[in-house]
């Protein structure tokens, strides 16, 4: 799997993988060590920011890694402004769909986009934690992949119940039978509105194709496309293309 930016998950892991970091208190035949001394353990990747809007909550993670990380599913944890949990959001309660909570091919220093559809609940939420499962990394000094296709925004459409973001992706010297195409739209000030993702089968080599990604959402009016990411999905059922 591969990715360009261009210009633009019900299970809580308890333990050790939190997007804050978990400490641990030695202990040894029962008895805390009398120096109560703690590790702290790294989180796999930084919540850099999250925001609410009509009832989907979407979270940029950065790696801080040296490694890619190769793939993470990711669990949402939301609580109030008392700290009272307001609930567990993972790709079980998203009725499966990986795509909102699964982050893919994350080279150091770069952000990825997640979004769950949590409902009215979402205006209730003061901060969020992440837990991650199913990491893979890459081995350390693995060099970057060659993106496999570039994507450039075009048009961002407001309706009364969604958001249509247009973009144009231009394909490089492989086919790509299956890919993922997320978009990050930011308000006029900057700030992070919403993530919208879709899925698409059959870029031929050499390809330019203009796609329509759909956001069941409304949107504050100036909000426009800051990123567009393409992530080749080689795990997934592969399409027969002509």
């Amino acid at each position: 799997m591969h990715k360009l930016v261009v210009g633009a998950c019900a299970l809580v892991l308890t333990g050790l993988l939190t997007s804050g970091c978990s400490t641990i208190r030695a202990q040894v035949d029962g008895s805390t060590r009398a120096d109560s001394a703690s590790i702290e353990m790294a989180p796999v990747l930084e919540t850099a920011e999250w925001a609410v809007n009509d009832g989907l909550v979407s979270v940029m993670v950065r790696n801080d890694d040296s490694r890619v990380l190769r793939t993470a599913t990711v669990a949402l944890q939301g609580v109030d402004a008392d700290g009272v949990l307001v609930g567990v959001w993972d790709t079980d309660t998203m009725a499966g769909e990986s795509a909102c909570c699964t982050v893919l091919d994350l080279e150091p220093g770069e952000e990825f986009g997640l979004y769950f559809a949590v409902g009215p609940d979402a205006e209730r939420i003061d901060d969020v934690e992440l837990s991650f499962t199913e990491i893979s990394w890459a081995k350390a000094g693995s060099e970057a992949a060659e993106p496999v296709a570039a994507a450039l925004p075009q048009d961002t459409m407001l309706g009364p119940d969604r958001t249509v973001v247009t973009a144009r992706v231009e394909t490089g010297d492989q086919d790509v039978p299956r890919a993922l195409v997320q978009a990050v739209l930011r308000g006029r000030a900057g700030k992070l509105i919403a993530v919208v993702t879709g899925r698409w089968s059959c870029f031929e080599a050499g390809e330019e194709r203009r796609i329509r990604m759909e956001l069941f959402q409304r949107v504050p009016v100036g909000t426009a496309v800051d990123t567009v990411t393409v992530d080749r999905l080689d795990n997934a059922p592969q399409p027969t293309c002509p």
